[in-house]
């Protein structure tokens, strides 16, 4: 198992053990050129406030831990949690990837 796939599945039983709704849970995972890979956590309404947590500990946990493993394999992560139908007016994670490239590419000229 590659390490951006061994980090979904952890992100996955985080969230999992989180939620009320596990039906209407989705991950989505995402690359960019510049090597960031991006999970973006779609859940029920409800869901969100436990995953986000108190002023937002809970996902700065989950975004802290998961740094940390992705750092282990040199890798970059961005980590979004939403609302379905939220995320859904977002751009997809492929547009993020594209954009997220073009910033480097900006940042390096």
């Amino acid at each position: 198992m590659d390490a951006p796939e061994a980090l979904l599945e952890f992100l996955s039983y985080v969230v999992a053990n989180l939620i009320e709704h596990p039906q209407q849970a989705s991950i989505a995972i995402g690359h960019s050129s510049a090597g960031t890979v991006s999970y973006r956590v779609q859940l029920a309404p409800d869901d969100v406030k436990r995953v986000i947590g108190k002023n937002g500990l809970t996902v700065s946990s989950i975004r802290s831990l998961l740094n940390v493993a992705a750092e282990k394999h040199k890798l970059k992560i961005s980590l979004k949690v939403g609302a379905a139908r939220d995320l859904e007016t977002e751009e997809s994670v492929e547009d993020e990837a594209r954009r997220e490239a073009a910033q480097a590419v900006k940042a390096e000229e």
